[in-house]
């Protein structure tokens, strides 16, 4: 348990889910962290407002952090809570999930899109494939995702059966692999 003042903490809007309905809370974010309003304590209740955030923190045995935040008027008990997301925030692998793969890879395989080639390596020829590292760059720049987030598509590309390692020995890669489009093989 920390306790802070309202300037190290950013204060923010998040979303959570009770009983799988979507429910919006003041929170706070602190160090990468995001927390919800859990109680609030009077300046002059301050050794309760420890007390209790001490036998909270026991009680879940170190498996959510609190923090107390003091202000002018009190202190506010903060709970994490790891299934929160601060609202307009989207969670980058939700972004992937979401994407229509039927109309990527048409995309992928039409003008502008990736360089289907034969390939060489170690005096093997590798029909119609593509190089992980430009389907990687690729992904990134045509959706404006991050390298991570074009790993990850990539991945879900192979998972859902639109790509695969030309020998099978790979997960997706951003490094100078081969992959094949299922529509190519012969």
């Amino acid at each position: 348990m920390q306790i802070l003042n309202n300037q190290q903490v950013s204060y923010c809007n998040v979303s959570t889910k009770k009983m799988g309905e979507p429910e919006f809370l003041p929170g706070i974010s602190f160090q990468d962290k995001i927390y919800i309003k859990h109680k609030f304590f009077f300046l002059e209740d301050k050794h309760d407002a420890v007390k209790y955030c001490k036998q909270k923190y026991l009680e879940e045995r170190g498996g959510k952090s609190y923090v107390l935040v003091e202000d002018t008027i009190g202190l506010t008990v903060w709970v994490e809570d790891k299934s929160a997301r601060i609202l307009g925030e989207e969670d980058p692998l939700e972004i992937i999930q979401n994407i229509d793969l039927e109309d990527l890879v048409s995309k992928m395989r039409s003008v502008g899109g990736i360089k289907i080639r034969d390939r060489r390596h170690n005096l093997k020829v590798y029909k119609q494939c593509v190089v992980g590292s430009e389907v990687c760059e690729y992904l990134a720049d045509s959706l404006e995702l991050s390298i991570e987030q074009a790993i990850s598509l990539g991945q879900r590309l192979m998972n859902e059966k639109w790509i695969h390692h030309v020998a099978d020995q790979h997960t997706f890669k951003n490094e100078h692999l081969f992959y094949r489009f299922y529509w190519d093989e012969e």
